[in-house]
């Protein structure tokens, strides 16, 4: 599960665990393109040894959820109380819940559904709109990247794929 978060966003491999400067926003973004990412990496993997494995990657667009406001007085940022705010407006364009699943439902549950696909709202912004497999964000372009983050993953958890 990614975010239009990942769009804009960059993996900081010098400080991975944002402990020099913080910024909720950037470790959100972060985190949604390592999703994207790992997911691109293992529909890459399980094609190459033949597995019979479907890794799809979705994100709902913007979808109006407690996530903004919970997430809101979770983090307390001042630029996260100015989001929230221009967010309570109503000026961006966003869907509801049961339509901010459709991405993840087509993702999951379609039977075209292919490997290493993407999957968001179909518009020009990518915030709304029907659910539709998309272009991957240019911020999770090449497998170097995915391979990467993949194996910083496998190295702080110990868990690696097996050997074929």
């Amino acid at each position: 599960m990614s975010s239009i978060a990942a769009q804009a966003a960059s993996i900081n491999f010098a400080d991975l665990e944002w402990k020099k400067k913080y910024s909720s926003w950037r470790a959100y973004g972060q985190s949604k393109l390592a999703d994207l990412l790992m997911g691109l990496h293992l529909a890459r993997v399980s094609q190459e040894r033949g597995w019979r494995l479907l890794s799809t990657i979705a994100h709902p667009g913007y979808t109006k959820t407690n996530l903004q406001s919970a997430g809101a007085a979770a983090l307390g940022s001042g630029r996260t109380t100015m989001m929230m705010r221009i967010m309570d407006l109503d000026v961006l364009p966003s869907m509801d819940a049961v339509q901010g699943a459709g991405p993840e439902l087509m993702a999951a549950t379609d039977p075209a559904a292919r490997n290493g696909a993407f999957y968001g709202p179909k518009s020009r912004t990518g915030m709304t709109g029907e659910a539709a497999e998309v272009p991957v964000y240019r911020s999770a372009n090449g497998p170097t990247l995915a391979a990467s983050v993949w194996a910083l993953a496998a190295a702080t958890t110990g868990v690696y794929l097996p050997r074929v």
